[in-house]
């Protein structure tokens, strides 16, 4: 049907076409975005100065927690964080031990460095050493969230859930979790049932440091007991009984202030 003409309609008509003919055009507004839940860690060179950066997060839905570089050398356990925050005023080479340190206490968390120095060099040093993704220092709380966010969308996607793992071997060592046996050399290692789960667990993160600690609240329940010695003469018998000479003390390393290192070379 055809329209009437527009000098044909009536007045009150005419004015309201006329106003919505001229009013702009307004979006529906967005949803808001979902509170987020997830808990950053930011290991700071200077913690006060850093603090300020924790309350722009807080309008991006990050929980964040300050703790100083000095403390990465007791290792301490930082909780069930999402993300590690590596935050550098300059100088980002002298930090690498540092960022090697993150990376190996938690190997899966998305693990960013935050500098005031940016060369090709520092970024290149800090992405191989272990760094997920590195930006500069006054990077702002959005642009920082939304890279957290990318890497947790990434690292959701690369997660394959593994089957449980009860056999292990390292050349002509195999440690079989469900019978409790090591086989070496083809001959069953007689070991106990506390040296089997110790060697297990070093064996299990092979290549990487355990910390003694860790060992003893795990097979001990003991918690940072500087005067217990039983973890270190477990590991003195298990190197005796796989004939870890002195041609093979490399085999299961100790780390001196740190814990022990399983080689998977070797045997």
């Amino acid at each position: 049907m055809a329209l009437a003409p527009l000098c044909s309609m009536p007045e009150h008509d005419r004015m309201m076409l006329a106003k919505t003919a001229d009013a702009p055009h307004r979006p529906p507004p967005l949803a808001p975005l979902a509170p987020s839940t997830r808990a950053v860690t930011l290991w700071a060179e200077q913690p006060t100065l850093a603090e300020g950066l924790v309350l722009a997060w807080v309008a991006e839905g990050l929980r964040a927690t300050v703790r100083g570089l000095h403390e990465l050398d007791a290792r301490p356990q930082a909780g069930q964080a999402d993300a590690h925050i590596l935050h550098i005023a300059n100088n980002l080479p002298c930090h690498l031990p540092g960022l090697r340190a993150l990376r190996a206490a938690w190997p899966q968390a998305p693990l960013v460095v935050l500098s005031g120095s940016l060369r090709d060099i520092d970024q290149i040093l800090a992405l191989e050493m272990g760094a997920d993704d590195v930006a500069h220092a006054d990077t702002s709380a959005p642009v920082l969230a939304a890279r957290l966010r990318a890497l947790w969308r990434r690292g959701q996607l690369s997660i394959v859930p593994a089957a449980p793992t009860h056999d292990l071997s390292f050349g002509a060592l195999s440690l079989h979790r469900r019978e409790r046996v090591a086989v070496h050399r083809g001959e069953q290692v007689p070991l106990t049932e506390g040296e089997f789960e110790l060697l297990w667990m070093l064996a299990s993160q092979a290549g990487s440091v355990v910390d003694r600690r860790d060992l003893l609240r795990e097979l001990r329940g003991l918690h940072d007991h500087s005067l217990d010695r039983s973890i270190d003469c477990r590991v003195y018998r298990i190197r005796a009984k796989l004939a870890c000479d002195s041609n093979g003390a490399q085999r299961i390393r100790t780390v001196r202030h740190r814990g022990y290192v399983f080689s998977p070379a070797g045997w």
